[in-house]
């Protein structure tokens, strides 16, 4: 958010100049990625055990999207992604730290590089869509590297590799959407807010 955009909500000039100090505005943007990071694990944990493959991408990945797309900054989806792998301990993701840190850490790393890509614009539908697929087929290919020495071995078998794989690129893809979706909203909401402030701010006048 630029100087100009607090200015026009209102906020007073003390918070505007902290806001113009480059690390406090860094400070800020990681602590919003990892707040974004526990909403996406609560919602990981909140997904109910359908037995679909990827599934619940719908839910904790569209946070990932739509946070990577206000914040676009080299490293924000890794960083999400630890932060999902780390609130998931105390939330109950029934997985281990290490193995949370590799699937969603990696997941976020895909999501960093997908939206560098040339002619990829997260901040439009097309863009966000092939990020949210991008990344959730990286978390797949994770996940199938310890698929033949793990419990989820007979759930794939049932399945099928390519019918999980088809899963869990349409269910990332749609979690692109639904991010994109997200952001948007938040984006009209911010415009409404600047909007009535600056209306309330002339009628004082």
């Amino acid at each position: 958010m630029s100087n100009g955009e607090l200015a026009v909500l209102g906020l007073p000039r003390q918070l505007i100049s902290y806001w113009e100090n480059k690390w406090i505005r860094t400070l800020v943007k990681a602590l919003s990625l990892i707040v974004i990071g526990g909403i996406a694990a609560l919602a990981k944990k909140a997904s109910l055990p359908l037995g679909i493959p990827g599934h619940s991408a719908i839910l904790w990945l569209s946070p990932l999207i739509a946070g990577r797309a206000m914040i676009r900054r080299d490293g924000a989806g890794t960083l999400m992604g630890i932060s999902l792998a780390i609130w998931g301990i105390p939330v109950g993701i029934n997985n281990g730290i290490v193995h949370n840190l590799g699937l969603y850490g990696f997941t976020g790393f895909a999501l960093d590089l997908s939206a560098r890509l040339p002619h990829i614009n997260i901040r439009n539908p097309f863009g966000a869509i092939f990020c949210g697929a991008i990344a959730h087929m990286v978390k797949f290919g994770f996940i199938m590297t310890g698929a033949l020495t793990s419990s989820i071995t007979t759930h794939f078998m049932i399945f099928g590799i390519l019918k999980s794989a088809g899963l869990h690129l349409g269910f990332g893809a749609a979690a692109g959407l639904i991010g994109w979706l997200i952001y948007k909203g938040g984006q009209a909401g911010q415009r409404k807010l600047a909007s009535r402030s600056h209306s309330n701010r002339l009628q004082e006048l």
